[in-house]
């Protein structure tokens, strides 16, 4: 795939889950035959998703200088936005996954073909019910492993 030249958009981005994990963490392994993937339909807002490296810091008496290293990395959370759909399949699979302790595989497609692959807990999965005019949503949170 080729590295994007211009700014591209979220629309036509789809996500989708299996209660399967792959053989191995990288694009193979998610993307094996064996992994079955369902969509997660009539999401609104895919949120946001990436790394954040704590920063240890040590500042000797002598020279009073801070200085900082890399620590463990922590691959975040993931919220989604999701129009009510009860018979939707992804749903479905995502309301068994907040109440298991399992991990669950994510596949986040974009419009040019470009892949995410996500390892993640579901925490999350809060009915969000509004007011009059308001469409029903379900808040999803996944903890990215």
């Amino acid at each position: 795939m080729t590295a994007h030249t211009v700014p591209v958009t979220a629309s036509g981005a789809t996500i989708a889950v299996s209660a399967s994990i792959p053989a191995t963490y990288d694009a193979a392994g998610y993307g094996a035959t064996s992994m079955v993937y369902t969509a997660i339909g009539n999401v609104s807002d895919h949120g946001a998703h990436g790394v954040t490296a704590a920063i240890t810091k040590f500042t000797p008496v002598d020279t009073a200088t801070v200085s900082k290293v890399k620590g463990s990395k922590d691959y975040g959370s993931k919220s989604l936005k999701i129009a009510n759909i009860a018979g939707d399949a992804g749903q479905v699979i995502m309301k068994a996954a907040s109440e298991s302790t399992a991990h669950y595989s994510f596949c986040i497609t974009y419009s040019d073909t470009e892949k995410h692959y996500l390892d993640a807990l579901v925490s999350k999965y809060e009915y969000q019910d509004g007011s009059v005019d308001s469409v029903r949503e379900i808040n999803c949170v996944l903890e990215i492993c």
